[in-house]
């Protein structure tokens, strides 16, 4: 995590209106309310945000913005004393994975609303990621908070930098947001909801290197986890080294795909492993009834229940996860990526 200071940053869903009329229309307390911002230069980003800032502080409602260093500097500067009442993160810093992120902001909404502190405010961007496969899961990020923040009282503004992103990117924007712009925001035309996003945003697995050793028949969860740690093992002359919390997180993530597997009535589960130029990665296959909810391991998990919690996890622990479903059967793709590892030891 970044540095913190100050008073309240990023991302969210829903408004059924044809326009909203100014940014008032984006503090009315009316639920979640998620708009997407573009722009191409830190100055003309700081004069977009001002306005919505100021008129926050002034209804007491607090502001937290996570961005890159130059947009948090020319923001600050434009913002003036009121500065000072704004909490501030580095968006590079920050929890910079998909679905950990996700995870602190709705904690993050659901500590502000629990001590009654007004509607939170959240302005941030992503970061650029440092693999290219990380950016559809930072696009279902945003498309998820539609779901993991529906009704809560917040608004998210996720800006969308011109100048750093793939134009495929931005234009895509207005898929996972329910409103665009600032002043005034307006509908989008093009919104899909969540699950018609990730059906049609699916990114298919990548194939499983010629070689890779695998586990089948009848594998347990604990066999399954001793099986990526020997197999990881095995290739940890390779360079760069991976860290052992790593192949941990990835083994972990594997045991709770394979209990899922089995808790869904398969027969027999399948564990494949390898590590590759630039990452390590699992595959479990099971001849189970298949998978279908594009938000299998999306949604938050409902805390008075023991099961159900597998593919959310999974997604916490290791930087992609994807899902093919068969009729009958499962494939479920879990890798994490060198430079990310490498990035978060930056």
């Amino acid at each position: 995590m970044g540095v913190v200071r100050g008073t309240a940053g990023r991302l969210g869903s829903a408004l059924a209106a044809a326009a909203v009329p100014a940014p008032t229309a984006l503090h009315h307390p009316i639920g979640l309310m998620h708009t997407a911002v573009r722009h191409r230069t830190p100055a003309e980003l700081a004069s977009l945000l001002t306005p919505f800032i100021h008129e926050a502080l002034q209804v007491g409602d607090p502001v937290y913005v996570s961005l890159p260093p130059s947009s948090l500097t020319a923001l600050e500067a434009e913002l003036g004393r009121d500065a000072d009442r704004v909490r501030w993160t580095d968006a590079t810093r920050w929890h910079p994975h998909p679905m950990r992120r996700l995870r602190a902001i709705r904690e993050l909404v659901e500590g502000t609303e629990r001590h009654g502190v007004g509607r939170l405010r959240l302005v941030g961007g992503c970061p650029m990621p440092p693999v290219a496969a990380m950016v559809p899961e930072w696009e279902r990020f945003d498309a998820l908070l539609n779901v993991a923040l529906a009704g809560m009282p917040v608004t998210v503004v996720c800006i969308y930098d011109e100048s750093a992103l793939p134009a495929d990117v931005v234009d895509r924007a207005p898929w996972s947001h329910p409103l665009v712009g600032l002043s005034p925001a307006e509908r989008s035309s093009s919104y899909l909801e969540p699950e018609r996003y990730l059906a049609h945003h699916r990114v298919p697995p990548v194939p499983v290197p010629a070689g890779a050793p695998s586990l089948s028949g009848k594998v347990t969860a604990a066999a399954a986890r001793g099986f990526v740690r020997r197999a990881l093992a095995r290739s940890s002359g390779e360079r760069p080294p991976v860290p052992g919390d790593v192949v941990e997180d990835l083994a972990l993530a594997v045991t709770e795909l394979v209990t899922n597997a089995w808790q869904a009535g398969a027969r027999s589960v399948a564990v494949t492993c390898w590590r590759s130029t630039g990452e390590i990665g699992a595959q479990v296959d099971d001849d189970g009834p298949g998978l279908t909810d594009p938000l299998a391991g999306y949604r938050w998990p409902d805390p008075a229940s023991e099961r159900g919690r597998g593919l959310w996890l999974a997604r916490q622990l290791v930087d992609v996860v994807d899902v093919v479903a068969g009729l009958p059967g499962t494939s479920v793709q879990a890798r994490a990526f060198d430079a990310t590892w490498r990035q978060l030891a930056a």
